[in-house]
């Protein structure tokens, strides 16, 4: 089984976002639980995840024995060994139905949705609807599901989860409890991969570790593809393999060498470096971010911020305002590259642009 599978969060207190434990942590020990969620943010931040522990938690046999036991201080923890807690995590639990929002967008869907929702749960204590991607829906069911919001079943808990907030309409979203996943911080990120690393016994220090950290962008699920990668090469892993594997080792020298191009105009000399990238089969996105960083950087000294020595580029330098039209460019290059045909295009259009 794929890491990110097998290490997927069972418990509030593995979730990796301090922000989002302590939020659940607050909600879910009170006696009466909001009767929708919507959990937002960027993709691989565990938001399937944290949706299926709040379902163990209000249906784990053990929390329901022990709620009203418990203190204002205590946190509220599914046991992972009832029916209810191990069904979940199989996904066999016949109370707790995962839909795709993007297969079943229709109002015909949400309609057959409303009618099942009136039956009362087989074995579980709430019957919990997790609603993925729910921003795919049409605006005609997300009317027939603002019904069921406004007026809803005391046994059924909504989750809907979304990498889109901006097209939730605010109907919806004004009837939920709302918790944000932000992008992971380093330190969260490396957390994560300790706690993989630990038990799949690899030997890796804190430097690489975030060093892959800082290439996984912010989600969990990207970062620990990353680490079972590199995993394949063996129990043992440095930077200087992440490095090698991920072509990034020349990285500072190749984004020298195109802003040394940029200050001369030369888009022949430019293109040929971007077509050499391809074949080296350097990710376009990263080396995107590390250019505009670098600019970024180059910025910040013209006006005075930073150390303006650190740069080898010093010949012809870009002016404040040639540096922010760059800057312009490539971030448009970088917001095109979603759904570029080609990956290396929307770089390409940008220096030719330059």
């Amino acid at each position: 089984m794929v890491y990110y599978r097998k290490y997927r969060p069972q418990t509030i207190e593995e979730l990796d976002s301090i922000d989002v434990r302590d939020k659940l942590y607050s909600v879910l020990k009170n006696s009466s639980v909001p009767h929708a969620f919507l959990f937002t943010g960027p993709k691989g931040l565990g938001k399937t995840s944290t949706a299926r522990i709040v379902a163990k938690v209000v249906n784990c046999e053990k929390v329901q024995s022990s709620k009203l036991k418990v203190k204002s201080s205590e946190r509220i923890e599914p046991c992972n060994k009832c029916y209810q807690c191990t069904s979940i995590t199989n996904g066999s639990n016949i109370d707790v139905l995962e839909i795709d929002g993007a297969s079943n967008r229709g109002i015909d869907e949400i309609r057959d949705l409303r009618e099942k929702v009136r039956l009362s749960p087989a074995t579980a204590s709430k019957k919990i609807y997790i609603i993925d991607e729910v921003h795919m829906l049409t605006a005609e069911a997300f009317n027939a599901l603002l019904k069921t919001l406004e007026e809803p079943p005391m046994h059924v808990i909504f989750i809907l989860c979304t990498t889109e907030p901006h097209k939730v309409p605010a109907t919806i979203v004004s009837r939920c409890f709302h918790i944000t996943f932000k992008k992971a911080t380093i330190e969260e990120l490396v957390r994560s991969f300790k706690r993989i690393a630990s038990v799949e016994k690899l030997k890796i220090d804190d430097e690489t570790l975030k060093f892959i950290a800082a290439l996984s962008d912010g989600s969990f699920r990207d970062g620990v593809k990353i680490l079972e990668e590199m995993a394949t090469y063996g129990k043992t892993i440095t930077k200087e393999l992440v490095e090698e594997k991920y072509q990034i080792r020349q990285l500072p020298d190749q984004i020298e060498e195109l802003i040394g191009h940029l200050l001369k105009k030369d888009a022949k000399n430019g293109l040929q470096l971007v077509s050499k990238l391809v074949e080296q089969g350097v990710d376009m996105k990263y080396f995107l971010e590390q250019l505009i960083s670098e600019l970024h950087q180059m910025l910040l000294a013209e006006v005075g911020v930073t150390d303006s020595s650190k740069f080898k580029v010093q010949s012809s330098k870009l002016s404040i305002e040639e540096i922010k039209q760059l800057v312009e460019l490539l971030a448009k290059a970088h917001a095109e590259l979603k759904y570029a045909v080609l990956p290396q295009l929307p770089l390409e259009l940008a220096i030719i642009q330059w």
